[in-house]
């Protein structure tokens, strides 16, 4: 899989730091689970990147539509 841009990943990095909850890796899957979304469809005019930052930013504020195993797997781990 490529890499994801460095705008992106500064971006993640950042997101991820504010959050007490979830690591960078975390947000990263989610945004690269967004890309996939997009290409099995989404709204016309709205691009990938867009997409998959809204869907971490929908994880950020506690969606609970989808990736919920990765939301599972970060409670579990903050839990100790």
């Amino acid at each position: 899989m490529a890499k994801l841009s460095g705008r992106t990943n500064k971006i993640l990095r950042e997101k991820a730091k504010k959050s007490k909850a979830f690591t960078y890796s975390d947000l990263a899957a989610v945004y690269r689970r967004g890309q996939a979304a997009w290409t099995s469809g989404s709204r016309p005019g709205i691009g990938m990147a867009q997409w998959a930052m809204a869907r971490v930013n929908s994880f950020l504020r506690g969606s609970r539509k989808h990736d919920t195993d990765i939301r599972a797997k970060a409670r579990k781990r903050n839990k100790k």
